[in-house]
């Protein structure tokens, strides 16, 4: 058995040579009809084999955090996720800005955050049964010469050593963190980054290595102790290597390290968008010959009328190519709710808003490169496309097809913002489930409301031509931000199981069911994390 399994985890983190690709669709079962989801007859007749016999899956609830006696007493928020298969275990592992065991290190008034030496927001949790349960890890400890790490995790499983698993948080470096703490706004003491490592398939972390910047950047106070680093991506390469990106705010740039064989020092590499002003968080990704992507919201330092845009760029035998711009893109646009919580307006703040994953490509199309990117329509309401590139960026290209919001030519009146989009590529296993792309996003439905749905679609063909139904796998999720719209700015969604019949998902999400008792500037309760878990 233990053979089987690992052959199964090898296939997950390498996409093989031989696949086949399934134009699908999925339908679920029972599926709302309160106008959530625009009514989209299909007629059978016209589906290929391959697409009737992939209609299935419901969705289920894993309660990552909030279930347990640990977790339950405290915040958890904004997710990654991998898996890892250790001596004969495959787990699925959790990491989230965790403010378990937090008092006395970050404490709250309602106006007011005080952080001092030691505080940590990186924890995690792991499932040993494919994400029905969850165990507590615990949280990653500030190494030396560190005063604390700060959240915006990322996560990645090295693709040579199934049990090596690496997690980044941001840090506050000791010289730049005050005797006294941090009161409010911690931005000026964010000074890089510190990554963990785990040998035993993510049960337990210990320090590997922080990452930082200290040229000094000109008008910019503080950045010779350290460059204001933000968010955070990570992605493993077939070798072994550990690739790790972040946003330098202080000069508007992309910065990647590199550790050779997930073993040696993290060291930086070429930026891939020195002519753009960056202003997202990356996203990075590898291909299968090794092959470097990241993806950012940026614009051209130069030009008429720059406009931030989603661009791509590829580190292909040691070059960066040209960055591509793929689609204009909303900049961490705020969704308002056009209602009030506990006497507050109730708003929700976004983080990164695109995704995007390498996979199998279709048989008729080099789509190995899919992406999603939210935008305004034309009453500045948030819907979300999706695209392709071709693996060497030479085409790329948003579809119509796969346009996730209210189409208000079609005489929509009631207002629905699509956000937080996420996407992950299966890449299919011979004599097993074919290679499956999905997509999932945050659903925000009615002219005033306090829940989102959480939905997912296939990204799939019908007949050679784009085209996709979402389905909603969570409904009417109560949202419970804190005075700034703080409800966890991005989550995962990744494969964590093979079945007999498909893939099973888990889309990751803020979860505040627990009741919204508490809300000031800093916080808001409660957020506890949530595993959306369906089968394809």
């Amino acid at each position: 058995m233990s053979r089987v399994r690992c052959w199964l985890r090898r296939s997950f983190e390498s996409p093989v040579a031989f696949i086949r690709p399934v134009l699908s669709v999925c339908i679920r079962a029972g599926a709302r009809s309160s106008g959530r989801i625009p009514g989209i007859k299909v007629s059978t007749a016209l589906m290929p084999m391959a697409l009737l016999v992939g209609l299935s899956g419901c969705a289920s609830i894993g309660q990552v955090t909030g279930g347990d006696w640990a977790t339950s007493r405290y915040s958890q928020s904004e997710t990654d996720a991998t898996t890892s298969y250790y001596r004969g275990v495959h787990r699925v592992i959790v990491t989230y800005n965790d403010e378990t065991g937090s008092t006395g290190t970050i404490n709250y008034g309602p106006t007011s955050r005080q952080v001092s030496r030691g505080a940590s927001l990186g924890g995690w949790s792991y499932s040993e049964d494919h994400g029905a349960n969850w165990k507590y890890g615990g949280k990653l400890v500030p190494p030396r010469g560190w005063a604390a790490v700060w959240g915006d995790p990322a996560i990645v499983t090295s693709r040579t050593q199934y049990g090596t698993v690496f997690i980044s948080n941001l840090a506050f470096p000791d010289e730049k963190f005050p005797a006294g703490g941090v009161n409010g706004p911690v931005n000026a003491v964010v000074g890089g980054a510190c990554i963990f490592r785990s040998l035993d398939g993510g049960q337990s972390f210990l320090p590997f290595q922080c990452v930082t910047d200290k040229s000094p950047v000109p008008g910019v106070v503080g950045s010779s102790s350290g460059h204001f680093f933000d968010g955070g991506s990570m992605a493993a390469a077939p070798n072994g290597d550990i690739y790790a990106a972040y946003v330098d705010v202080d000069t508007s740039q992309i910065i990647i390290y590199r550790s050779v064989g997930g073993q040696l020092d993290f060291a930086p590499m070429p930026g891939p968008f020195a002519s753009y002003y960056v202003a997202s968080h990356p996203r990075i990704r590898v291909g299968p010959d090794g092959a470097l992507f990241v993806m950012a919201v940026a614009k051209a330092r130069s030009g008429p009328n720059p406009q931030y845009s989603l661009v791509v760029n590829r580190l292909y035998n040691g070059a960066w190519g040209i960055p591509k711009v793929l689609a204009f893109a909303a900049v961490y646009p705020d969704v308002d709710m056009n209602s009030s919580v506990l006497g507050a307006p109730l708003k929700v703040r976004t983080g990164p808003q695109f995704a995007f994953d390498i996979g199998a490509r279709s048989e008729f199309l080099d789509d190995s490169v899919r992406f999603l990117v939210t935008q305004y329509n034309d009453r500045g309401w948030l819907v979300i496309r999706g695209g392709v590139c071709s693996y060497d960026l030479g085409n790329c290209g948003l579809w119509k097809g796969w346009t996730f919001g209210a189409d208000t030519s079609q005489g929509w009146r009631q207002r629905i913002d699509n956000f937080n989009p996420a996407i992950t590529a299966f890449p299919g296993i011979i004599f097993g489930p074919g290679p499956g792309w999905q997509a999932s996003f945050l659903v925000r439905y009615g002219d005033s409301t306090t829940t989102v749905d959480v939905t997912r679609a296939t990204l799939g063909y019908v007949n050679g031509s784009a085209f996709t139904i979402p389905v909603n796998i969570g409904v009417d999720r109560p949202v419970c931000p804190d005075l700034r719209g703080y409800w966890g700015d991005y989550d995962a969604h990744i494969p964590v199981e093979v079945l007999p019949s498909g893939v099973r998902y888990m889309r990751l999400a803020t979860d505040s069911s627990a009741g919204c008792n508490q809300r000031w500037t800093y916080l808001g309760q409660s957020q506890h994390v949530r595993g959306h878990l369906y089968t394809y």
